[in-house]
């Protein structure tokens, strides 16, 4: 079994202690094997926020991290630093912009979807897959294969249907044919969570999908309070399946309250979602 916690869009800057002092408490309750962040980690890039941002990271249990840059981690008014180092800041407080980690039944890859030259806008490309995947040892191709990109496939809201990343299809096709097992992101700060058979039937193996809220943050949206997941793999013999469990924030308990889990099994064609 692993168990991991998945943030993204916490915008330090803008950062609520509140939520923050909830959130550190309800994962040291659970201690995960591992922390994912999908980007916009910071508000504008500054120095101090990804300071700010890399502290908050070493105070939680946890015994890993991997993260990687949102379009808010690429400064927006220094036009020098965004044209020449984009990505200084962030890799001095955070390390690589793409990476992996591989645990005893998970392998996960980090992508990098951002660039200097779109604002929000986010795109990979079928390098990316290549480059990503030459750093998985050959026992990771028998795990779960979990991506974790800023820029979601699909999007609980169609008002936000603009922020999927560029070429959505042909990126859900690649992570399907690449054998990935569940794709993260988070970018719009509404959580999703399903399987692709509604998004893209015509895949010829199916995955999930779940984006993260915005995790600390003030800049949540109406009906969207701030809100991480939970991930937890399980194998019994060739059974294998993921619960992922919504946790959202409660203001007048000023605490994290989880939702019942959904539960994914993988099946001939891919993931389903199950009772």
């Amino acid at each position: 079994m692993t168990l991991i916690v998945h943030l993204s869009d916490t915008h330090f800057g803008t950062e609520v202690p509140a939520v923050i002092n909830a959130l550190r408490e309800t994962v040291a309750a659970r201690r995960p094997d591992l922390v994912i962040v999908s980007g916009d980690i910071t508000q504008r890039a500054r120095r101090g926020e990804f300071e700010a941002a890399r502290q908050f990271f070493a105070s939680l249990p946890v015994p890993a991290l991997l993260a990687i840059p949102g379009n808010h981690d690429i400064p927006l008014y220094d036009l020098l630093a965004r044209g020449f180092f984009p990505y200084r800041n962030y890799c001095a407080a955070l390390g690589r912009q793409s990476g992996t980690w591989f645990g005893n039944d998970v392998a996960v890859f980090g992508f990098n979807s951002t660039s200097p030259l779109r604002h929000t806008r986010g795109k990979l490309s079928p390098d990316h897959f290549s480059r990503m995947l030459k750093e998985a040892p050959q026992a990771a191709s028998t795990g779960i294969r979990i991506a974790c990109v800023h820029q979601p496939l699909h999007t609980a809201w169609m008002q936000d249907a603009h922020e999927r990343l560029i070429d959505a299809e042909a990126a859900a096709g690649q992570f399907s044919t690449h054998g990935f097992d569940l794709v993260l992101s988070g970018h719009v700060h509404v959580p999703y969570i399903a399987t692709t058979r509604d998004s893209f039937p015509g895949l010829g193996r199916h995955f999930i999908l779940s984006g993260a809220g915005t995790a600390t943050s003030h800049r949540t949206r109406p009906g969207a309070p701030n809100s991480f997941n939970f991930i937890e793999t399980r194998a019994h013999g060739d059974d294998i399946e993921v619960d992922i469990t919504l946790c959202r924030f409660d203001e007048e308990k000023r605490e994290f309250s989880a939702n019942p889990a959904y539960r994914f099994q993988r099946a001939g064609d891919g993931w389903k979602e199950v009772s």
